[in-house]
């Protein structure tokens, strides 16, 4: 399966873009219709997350909020992994450090992290869970 740089950038900034109008809620509610009707019917999710990764970090740029990668990232692997099949769920996570409240987002995949740095998760708290 071919994840097309291109359909990266649309559907980041599609997502992002209808979060900050409709809120997270909304915007998970309308990833899933939208994964139901384009499936995909094979491909790993971590070459696509190395792809999503890399646009990222060479392009920045492209994207409408670069400065919440983890936001992007969730809301394409959660995208892709649903259009895929996949049980994920995407987790929004906050840990207070340093006098500063701290927000992060992460997928996990059939009850295991996925794609993030474990020992950076362990700190968070899971406030909600998008299945």
């Amino acid at each position: 399966m071919v994840f097309s740089l291109l359909g990266i950038w649309f559907w980041s900034n599609f997502f992002i873009g209808w979060s900050r109008f409709c809120g997270v809620t909304r915007t998970i509610r309308l990833a899933r219709r939208l994964a139901l009707a384009f499936p995909l019917q094979e491909g790993l999710l971590d070459k696509f997350s190395k792809k999503v990764d890399l646009l990222l970090c060479r392009l920045p740029f492209f994207f409408l909020d670069r400065k919440q990668g983890c936001l992007i990232r969730g809301f394409l692997l959660y995208f892709y992994g649903k259009r895929l099949g996949l049980n994920v769920c995407l987790h929004f996570g906050s840990q207070w450090k340093q006098g500063k409240l701290r927000n992060h987002c992460w997928i996990v995949q059939q009850g295991v992290v996925c794609y993030e740095v474990e020992k950076v998760i362990r700190d968070y708290v899971t406030i909600i869970e998008y299945t």
